[in-house]
């Protein structure tokens, strides 16, 4: 008799029940769809989720080989991580996903656990910020190719069009910083000017060429809750060929990774999303490698904050 098959989980961490959820540091869980672009059409990225996990079940075999991107092993000692699984969201009701995303980034936080959540297109952040309404303020950093300010496009406001628009309009996001701006995207000059009048600092990708990162690190607050949101697009297409609209001249792998870092030493890490990742599009696996490889650095950030957190209430 056939065995039925356990779904893989993110670096084969343990697969999650609700009840395990405020005994862990980290919360994996996956939303394939939010608000598609097209009414009733599934996410250009909704394989993402799936693909992330399926990456890493190689190298979770030996969870204590040494990460030099993390400078430890690979699976920090101590971390307390589970893997939701992915949300049953269906791209025929863009406001059931909205309020699923939202309600489970509530229950995760009520435990006082970080998010970690695989998308899924650029409109998944947008219920996954609406989650943090009595957590904040928060600090939001968005690495993207695009400046994602339209008001609406077509006539829908929750789209990847719109993400950090949604944000900004969020009285719980007090600071906003967007790091990779490049090329051409779907906004106008109306929503640059509508960026920054309410406040938006832009690092775009010719500034941190001539730059680096240390100056997008500067600009946190020390203390900060920080929300970092990654769309797989804010890298140049030669680290992630595996975008909807890819733009040449991004971020390294290398940056994004001193980035997180560096966040780490000044902020409290409270949610992180990676977004817009397209599977089908991927050019011999090295897309999904390289943001599987981001989310292994982005969790061993978290559970060494976390561990830092523990030994200060003893």
């Amino acid at each position: 008799m056939t065995q039925p098959v356990t779904p893989a989980t993110f670096l084969s961490l343990p697969a999650g029940a609700p009840d395990m959820v405020s005994s862990a540091d980290v919360v994996i869980f996956g939303a394939p769809d939010a608000t598609p672009h097209v009414p009733g059409a599934t996410s250009h990225a909704a394989r993402a989720p799936s693909a992330l996990r399926e990456s890493t079940q190689q190298i979770a075999r030996d969870p204590l080989r040494w990460d030099f991107d993390q400078g430890g092993p690979l699976i920090p000692e101590g971390l307390r991580a589970v893997d939701l699984g992915d949300l049953p969201t269906d791209p025929a009701t863009p406001q059931e996903n909205r309020s699923l995303i939202t309600s489970t980034t509530v229950s995760i936080l009520k435990a006082g656990v970080v998010p970690l959540l695989l998308g899924g297109d650029d409109s998944v952040p947008i219920p996954f910020f609406a989650g943090f309404e009595r957590f904040g303020p928060v600090t939001i950093l968005q690495i993207d190719a695009h400046l994602d300010w339209r008001d609406e496009r077509d006539g829908l406001k929750h789209t990847f069009s719109s993400t950090m628009r949604r944000a900004s309009e969020m009285p719980w996001v007090e600071r906003i910083i967007q790091v990779g701006q490049r090329s051409i995207g779907g906004s106008r000059e109306r929503d640059l000017a509508d960026a920054q009048a309410w406040g938006v600092t832009l690092f775009s990708a010719a500034t941190v060429r001539r730059h680096g990162v240390q100056p997008v690190i500067d600009l946190i607050p020390p203390g900060s809750q920080c929300v970092v949101t990654l769309d797989c697009d804010g890298l140049d297409p030669t680290v992630i060929p595996a975008v909807l609209v890819p733009q040449p001249g991004g971020l390294g792998y290398l940056d994004i990774v001193e980035l997180l870092h560096g966040v780490t030493q000044r902020a409290r890490i409270v949610g992180f999303d990676l977004v817009e990742l397209v599977p089908d599009a991927d050019v011999r696996g090295l897309g999904v490698l390289a943001a599987s490889r981001i989310l292994c650095v982005a969790l061993g950030c978290v559970a060494r904050q976390r561990s830092a957190m523990r030994l200060a209430d003893q």
